[in-house]
């Protein structure tokens, strides 16, 4: 006997309907007291006064729970359907939407809908009808229509459909669903008819878990609720499962012990997800499960498959705990705990195959240069053999790169014993050992590496690890400071690499960019700046062509150190800005291979006198030096705080470092350029500064010049340079060279040696020598060169504002403004007399101050009072 669905009219035939059935249909779901999503259900609201609203998650986001709150919060009545499998036929379909929205009251007397009686079976007829009754509703009347995804009938969905092609004006459409509804609402969202809410708006917040929890009685930290929160990427029922998890265990549980294989998780996993998935499915979700994350090409290696596309964008499609990154469908994750959840089932249920999918995962990564997965997934699969041959052939070179920690970490997981059981094997050893920084025992384990190589009949193994191995003891070399023994490791890998037809041309672009700047930097901290040059230009091409921008940071670097030491300042600033920014940009502004751009740009600035910039790029360099350790790198850096110690006017300070920098070094230390260069900064800071080169004996021209000694000032700078000078050097000679001149009544001399000094020096933004010289005549002669040539005129300004802040130097030891000026030109050749007119005050004025700076500086004469002075950045 049948029951028909009754409404507030005449009964509307169909199939035979139970009562009790209909109740449970149309009754909106009753849920317990919760968290009060407030945000989401004010999303709702807006979302409503669109013509459909989609709410769709997979299984447990709290979907129907938010809905249902919603609805009972509104004044205006809400119609709701629940939906099953059983309700794909359109009749029984159209019968419990008709009388859903009877049962609410939103169907006035007199509507077609509420005498509607068979719901036609003719579906043209049936549409129009319904489409008739709706939009004579009188107000916007809300449905509710939850568990969409079960309809898959073609004829209801079509009945929908024609429905929203134009939405009756009388109803909102709000569809719960797991899965994205199979109809089309393209033009619907073009048109902003449609409102979507996904599971993104549907986890919950850290407050929400944090009020969740004290529901159960759990008062956790800050901490442990962002823990819990990136366990289970808020998700509803995770959330849930882990409070009466942390609930049930008390004080022994903790956050980190809630994983997908708990009971709760596992249970649900299984009852709501995999259980309504193919075979075939489901045994793709257990052999993908070992990826963090998986795409097609690696889902088929797998699972020796075909179907990894078509499979991933299904379950993505569904809603069920699988993810695109990013928005084509290229790359999908698994939820944490799913993924865990999947992870047990497959160890249960094939744990004999786990091993075998990590290999194919291993070879697959490989193959497609990710080779710290590669790595990954073959210690999970315990192939030592293969772990060592993918480090000789593609991943030992991480060890030069900002991936170093990942690499160290990934094969501190092989055994110890495992270490010495193939060469390449060793050669992760040697990895480690370089890691700990014990460079003097790589050179033993690598040669028993080769020895047992030696053995190994030639093969396509062989020649990889003989080229890491002979990259690995370059570095050791470097971090060593053996430069000779670097140029002819460089030459020989060189070599090798262009002998061996077969290997790989990306691989063979990697090596030859890292050779090229290890040869490069070596030459020059032996000298040779010319083979230095090119070797670091062709080291950057290189490494930009291979991808390497960490070994191009590095080659710049070096570059402009050269280039401020040898070269252009300007060059040397713009290379070491570029360096700097890029490494910034990726966030290496800490690793090694940045130490040199970092100091270059403090050299840089300290030669525009810009010295709070050169001091934040000296720290920078020291942050970044300490983060792996190399003698070349520490020498220039205490070279470079150095010469800040100068500027800043504490000589002392300057000498202890150049000191300390020449001590405690290994017996293979070999830097003839650097120890050069520290001779110039002890020069500088007052100390002997051995040595004979054209900028020391410019420095030594300063200092005679300071005490008068004209004769000894003129011998110094008449002595014929080697080879071009640099722009820095040959800037200091002609203002040392002109205040000489001028000492000597020289006055076109001295005109025209500042003028070169002056154009030179603007061209490449040098202000420091002008600064350390100022003082006395300087300051008359560059008045005159600005009166004879306005274009220097902004230049000059620049030049001024850096001597007044070494006039604030002066001040702070306690100098009067009118001491300082008249402290500058002490290293003069002029009378107290000739002072006073340059300054516009008395004789009697000016020995005065005289006798204050004598005091104040603690000396008894005007000579002693220069060279202290000048030891203090104060002249």
């Amino acid at each position: 006997m049948e029951q028909r669905i009754v409404g507030d009219g005449e009964p509307v035939s169909g199939p035979a309907l139970l009562l009790p059935l209909l109740a449970a249909k149309l009754g909106r779901p009753r849920m317990r007291p919760g968290v009060d999503r407030e945000r989401l259900c004010a999303a709702l609201d807006a979302a409503v006064a669109s013509p459909v609203t989609v709410v769709c998650a997979g299984a447990g986001w709290g979907k129907t729970m938010l809905v249902s709150a919603w609805a009972q919060s509104r004044e205006t009545p809400v119609a709701w359907l629940s939906l099953d499998r059983h309700d794909n036929d359109p009749q029984v379909f159209w019968a419990y939407v008709v009388a859903a929205l009877r049962e609410s009251g939103v169907v006035p007397a007199g509507n077609p809908l509420a005498g509607m009686g068979a719901i036609p079976a003719d579906d043209g007829e049936r549409v129009r009808r319904l489409a008739d009754g709706l939009s004579r509703l009188p107000s916007p009347a809300v449905l509710v229509v939850d568990d969409f995804h079960e309809i898959i009938d073609a004829r209801v969905l079509a009945d929908l459909a024609d429905l929203l092609r134009h939405p009756p004006a009388g109803l909102r459409l709000v569809l719960i669903s797991r899965s994205q509804p199979a109809l089309p609402l393209h033009r619907l969202r073009a048109a902003g008819h449609v409102t979507e809410i996904g599971a993104a708006q549907l986890a919950f917040t850290g407050d929400e878990t944090a009020t969740l929890l004290g529901g159960y009685g759990l008062a956790r930290s800050t901490g442990e609720v962002a823990e819990l929160l990136a366990r289970t990427e808020g998700w509803a029922v995770g959330l849930h499962l882990s409070a009466g998890f942390l609930s049930a265990g008390g004080d022994e549980r903790s956050v980190a012990d809630f994983a997908g294989d708990s009971r709760g998780v596992l249970e649900y996993m299984i009852q709501e997800v995999l259980s309504g998935r193919s075979r075939r499915q489901r045994r793709f979700l257990l052999q993908t499960s070992i990826c963090e994350r998986v795409c097609a090409g690696l889902a088929d290696a797998i699972t020796a498959d075909h179907d990894g596309q078509r499979t991933l964008e299904r379950l993505e499609h569904d809603n069920d705990f699988v993810a695109r990154l990013g928005e084509r469908p290229l790359w999908f994750r698994y939820h944490p705990l799913f993924r865990e959840a999947l992870g047990h089932n497959l160890l249960r249920e094939t744990p004999a195959t786990i091993s075998e999918l990590h290999r194919r995962a291993a070879r697959w990564h490989a193959g497609n240069n990710s080779v710290l997965e590669a790595l990954e997934h073959a210690i999970a699969a315990r192939d030592w053999p293969y772990v060592g041959r993918v480090v000789t052939g593609q991943a030992g070179l991480l060890v030069l790169s900002a991936h170093r920690g990942q690499l160290v970490r990934i094969l501190e997981q092989v055994p110890p014993e495992q270490l010495t059981t193939t060469p390449e094997l060793m050669v992760c050893g040697a990895v480690l050992i370089f890691h700990a920084g014990d460079y003097d025992a790589i050179p033993a384990r690598l040669s028993y590496a080769r020895e047992q190589l030696r053995r190994r009949p030639e093969s396509d193994t062989r020649r990889p690890a003989e080229v890491m191995m002979l990259t690995l003891q370059l570095a050791a070399d470097r971090s060593a400071g053996d430069m000779p023994a670097i140029v002819e490791g460089c030459d020989d890998l060189l070599q090798l690499i262009t002998e061996d037809a077969g290997t790989d041309a990306a691989v063979v672009a990697r090596y030859r960019a890292i050779a090229l700047n290890n040869r490069g930097l070596a030459r020059l901290w032996l000298g040779d700046v010319g083979g230095a040059s090119r070797d670091l230009w062709a080291a950057i091409g290189a490494a930009r062509a291979a991808g390497l921008e960490l070994v191009e940071i590095n080659a710049a670097g070096h570059l402009a150190l050269l280039q401020v030491w040898h070269g252009s300042v300007r060059e040397a600033g713009r290379l070491a800005a570029d360096a700097r920014e890029t490494a910034a940009r990726r966030g290496w502004q800490n690793t090694v291979q940045a130490v040199a751009a970092h100091l270059a740009g403090a050299l840089v600035h300290l030669e525009r006198n810009e010295l709070g910039a050169a001091e934040e790029a000296a720290a920078d360099g020291a942050l970044a030096y300490h983060t792996d350790p190399e003698i070349a790198q520490q020498i220039v850096l205490s070279g470079v705080q150095a010469r800040l110690a100068v500027a800043a006017g504490d000589a002392a300070k300057a000498r202890f470092l150049l000191e300390a920098a020449r001590s405690d070094r290994g017996g293979r230390v070999r830097l003839p350029h650097l120890d050069d260069w520290l001779s110039e900064v002890e020069a500088e800071a007052g100390g002997p500064g051995g040595g004979d080169g054209f900028r020391t004996r410019v420095v030594r021209a300063g200092a005679a010049l300071a005490s008068r000694d004209l004769r000894l000032a003129e011998d110094l700078l008449a002595t014929e340079p080697r080879g071009i000078l640099p722009v820095v050097t040959e800037v200091e000679a002609r203002v040392v060279g002109a205040l000489v001149a001028d000492a000597r009544g020289q006055a076109s001399r001295a005109a025209e040696l500042l003028t070169a000094a002056v154009s030179l020096a603007e061209r490449e933004g040098v202000r420091r020598p002008f600064v350390t010289y100022a003082g006395g005549r300087l300051g008359e002669l560059l008045h005159r060169l600005r009166l004879s040539n306005s274009d220097v005129t902004a230049f000059l300004d620049q030049v001024d504002a850096g001597i007044r802040a070494t006039g604030k130097a002066a001040r702070s030891l306690g100098l009067s403004e009118r001491e300082a000026d008249v402290l500058r030109c002490l290293p003069t050749m002029m009378t107290a007399a000739e002072i006073g007119a340059e300054l516009s005050i008395s004789v009697n004025t000016v020995k005065a101050h005289m006798r204050a700076i004598y005091r104040k500086l603690g000396v008894a004469r005007r000579g002693e009072a220069v060279v202290l002075a000048r030891e203090n950045g104060l002249i």
